[in-house]
């Protein structure tokens, strides 16, 4: 068996040492260099989906939907770990480096340090730029049908949607970042707009008009790894870093809080594979119960909250989706979802001349 993963001691990497044996795996890169090895060796891959920084998981999504023999064959969950580590006190912190990942899976606690994740959430998770369209994040409980909910009161002002993926935000909270007309943003700022979501229980959260309260006072710093700053933080007393403890301690770096993150906070591995893979106790802690799909769509304002009402019907609970045109004067959504209960899903969606294929 061989298998794509991510840099030495990541996330990914640790995931697939508790899966298998160290030395069975390939260390690959993203984009067209993983995918062209998994097409050419028959190959296993994970995919982190959940509590992750979205940027290469989108742009590695957008090319494996393309790989038509690929198939989700589960994912496994992996307990995430960090601490706060500095040399001085803790009182003179002025700024927190990690990678933003870290800063990301952290940010309860970061908002007890006076810093504001979600200044740099703004820029980490940032839409395509798109002629004469605007970013809006709607922020919606992990609930079945929650999003076809939200898109309705969309729908029901004709807003048009130019765009749409998903982020979780906590373990009961995920947010939805939109592409739509910048004439369409008066009315996303407008209080009956707000209300009208709030009664379903979501809000927008974000837009472009949004900025930065000054009265936050510490800075957080996106780093290309977790230990890229580890030099800087022995030396200046205004630095702290987000790492394991194992690092912390061998650098002899004092440890404000363990963990830094919160007790229940995990990460998701989708186990993706383009070969035929029968028995499932090879991969031991795989979890089963989602799918992977592809829902195919013409470009109208209406049809993803229509499509998405079938799924709601079917109390099937989305876990990432994100739209990516295709060649066809459409729309592909490739979604994560609950296994389906029954193949009338995918016949109630073809009814309307529209395609959901699973994966």
């Amino acid at each position: 068996m061989k298998v794509a993963w991510l840099t030495t001691w990541t996330y990914t990497h640790n995931a697939w040492l508790e899966m298998w044996s160290p030395w069975k795996y390939i260390p690959q890169e993203w984009n067209k260099q993983t995918i062209d090895f998994l097409r050419a060796n028959r190959s296993v891959w994970l995919l982190p989906k959940l509590n992750v920084y979205w940027w290469p998981v989108e742009e590695v999504m957008s090319n494996i939907w393309k790989l038509r023999e690929a198939r989700m064959l589960g994912y496994y969950k992996l307990q995430i770990n960090h601490v706060l580590a500095w040399v001085w006190e803790i009182w003179e912190i002025k700024e927190v480096h990690a990678h933003p990942q870290a800063l990301m899976q952290c940010s309860d606690w970061l908002l007890s340090l006076w810093a504001n994740p979600d200044f740099l959430f703004r820029e980490a998770y940032k839409t395509p730029l798109m002629y004469e369209t605007k970013q809006v994040v709607l922020e919606i409980q992990d609930e079945a049908g929650s999003l076809a909910s939200a898109l309705r009161v969309l729908v029901n002002h004709w807003v048009d949607l130019q765009y749409l993926h998903s982020t979780p935000y906590t373990r009961w909270k995920y947010r939805f970042y939109l592409l739509i007309n910048e004439k369409d943003l008066p009315l996303m700022n407008s209080k009956v707009f707000r209300d009208e979501l709030k009664e379903v229980w979501w809000n927008v959260v974000l837009d472009e008009s949004w900025s930065l309260d000054e009265s936050w006072n510490v800075k957080l710093v996106k780093t290309s790894t977790n230990l890229s700053s580890l030099n800087q933080v022995k030396y200046d007393p205004n630095l702290a870093l987000i790492c394991s403890e194992k690092t912390a301690l061998e650098n002899g770096l004092n440890i404000y809080q363990n963990p830094f993150c919160p007790t229940d906070n995990e990460t998701h591995f989708s186990v993706i594979s383009t070969m035929q893979v029968n028995d499932l106790d090879a991969f031991s802690g795989i979890v089963t119960d989602k799918v992977m799909a592809l829902l195919s769509l013409p470009n109208r304002v209406w049809v993803l909250a229509q499509s998405l009402e079938i799924i709601k019907n079917y109390w099937l609970s989305l876990s990432f989706i994100m739209s990516l045109a295709n060649n066809s004067w459409g729309y592909d959504f490739p979604m994560v979802m609950d296994k389906p209960k029954s193949v009338l899903l995918q016949s109630d969606i073809q009814k309307i001349w529209w395609n959901l294929r699973i994966l």
